[in-house]
């Protein structure tokens, strides 16, 4: 395709699979407004659904928009190579965000600009925050997104978007159900530690309020910068305050391990916690033993081979024949893109079988009135939309050695109320 130019890192995520990068490299265009992909060939066939991807494939999250991309790609191809939706292929149209707001505004403008999106999905919260308004007004277009932000559930400021997951509030409400769970007659004493940034900040507030509801002590909260600081003062702050439990939150593959790691050295014997962006399985996996005990929350099964589930059995076999390295599981960005794919083929699929349009005031709704979907085991119990999410999660125990890592659910899966 001539005049393309495909991102370094989105050639290294492909770990060498030159079938692969050949079908991405005909759909990714990089440029200052964003990167525009489209399917050759098919996005013109009338009975195709096309969708948008704005994702992060180069700057700061760029690992986690990468293997996001990967689990699209696989789901996509495996959907339709099982028929599709109702016999309809599904066709994605990528951007790459940059993971910056008007980047990814651009991409979905022009998207949008191509006719008939029935869906599209966000980078994260800020993207979604920037464009509803817009979106709210004219597209009226079901969407998504990364992140799992407490607020976007608020079905009056974000009517059409949905939230595929727990909210970051509902992963401290599963992180405390454990610590209750433990509870003797002392308080547990609970240190939060988290960025000064909108993402970090999010259910801070939550977490005071049911904390002092369940009876917990806050004991200390360390707010930190996003990266590039020295964290032995908050590792002081950490050791001095002797907390029974140390939470994360607001952190991706940045800072928290350097704490845990430095905590560890300084004798803090506290059980240390994180959850969804802050316990991606490599990430636990690359601190080391000083990560053994670490728990964290997923909203979907990582845990791949040796799974019944049909969709967990499609998941093992795209990830055993994609060239990389596997051992037995993946991580949140990667299944993240199969459990969405999935989702919004069975909601078309139902607006297909009632003859309704692909608007997003017909396909929200169909959304909404999801109940005991069946994931393919994706997630542990049959999901129901509430409040526009699914509110469910399993808190995992790693364990991790110079010779080993495995990770296994510390208590069972769980709905938030």
């Amino acid at each position: 395709m001539p005049g393309v130019r495909v991102p370094r890192q989105l050639k290294q995520a492909m770990g060498g699979d030159q079938a692969m990068f050949r079908k991405w490299e005909a759909l990714v265009v990089v440029g200052a407004l964003g990167a525009i992909a489209s399917l050759a060939g098919t996005s013109a066939a009338a009975q195709d659904i096309k969708f948008s991807l704005q994702l992060p494939l180069t700057g700061p999250i760029a690992f986690t928009g990468q293997l996001n991309q990967a689990g699209w790609q696989h789901a996509v191809d495996w959907i339709n190579k099982n028929g599709g939706v109702k016999g309809r292929k599904l066709v994605p149209i990528v951007y790459d965000s940059e993971y910056k707001v008007e980047v990814g505004i651009a991409g979905w403008r022009k998207a949008i600009a191509g006719g008939d999106i029935a869906f599209s999905l966000g980078d994260g919260t800020p993207f979604i925050r920037a464009v509803s308004p817009e979106n709210n007004d004219r597209h009226k277009i079901l969407m998504s997104n990364t992140g799992y932000a407490s607020d976007l559930v608020d079905a009056k400021k974000y009517p059409y978007h949905i939230l595929l997951g727990p909210t970051y509030s509902d992963q401290i409400d599963m992180l405390y159900r454990y610590i209750q769970s433990k509870k003797g007659s002392a308080a547990p004493k609970i240190a939060l530690v988290y960025t000064a940034t909108e993402f970090g900040r999010d259910p801070i507030e939550h977490a005071r309020k049911r904390a002092k509801d369940l009876g917990f002590q806050i004991v200390a909260e360390e707010e930190t910068k996003w990266s590039g600081i020295d964290v032995t003062p908050h590792v002081i702050k950490l050791r001095n305050a002797a907390p029974d439990y140390v939470i994360f939150h607001g952190y991706a593959g940045n800072l928290w391990p350097e704490i845990l790691k430095l905590s560890r050295e300084y004798g803090i014997k506290s059980e240390f916690m994180g959850t969804v962006y802050g316990a991606q399985a490599d990430l636990v996996r690359g601190v080391g033993p000083a990560a053994d005990g670490f728990l964290g929350v997923a909203p979907f099964e990582m845990n791949v081979a040796g799974q019944k589930g049909w969709a967990m059995q499609a998941i093992d076999a795209a990830l055993k024949g994609w060239g990389k390295p596997y051992e037995g599981y993946t991580n949140v960005g990667y299944i993240q893109g199969w459990v969405i794919a999935l989702f919004m083929r069975d909601v078309v699929a139902k607006a297909i079988e009632q003859s309704k349009p692909l608007t997003g005031d017909n396909l929200v709704e169909f959304a909404r009135n999801v109940k005991n979907w069946d994931s393919g085991g994706m997630l542990g119990l049959p999901a129901s939309m509430v409040d526009q999410r699914l509110p469910y999660g399993v808190v995992y125990r790693f364990s991790v050695s110079k010779e080993s890592f495995s990770f296994k659910p510390a208590v069972d899966w769980v709905k938030v109320d």
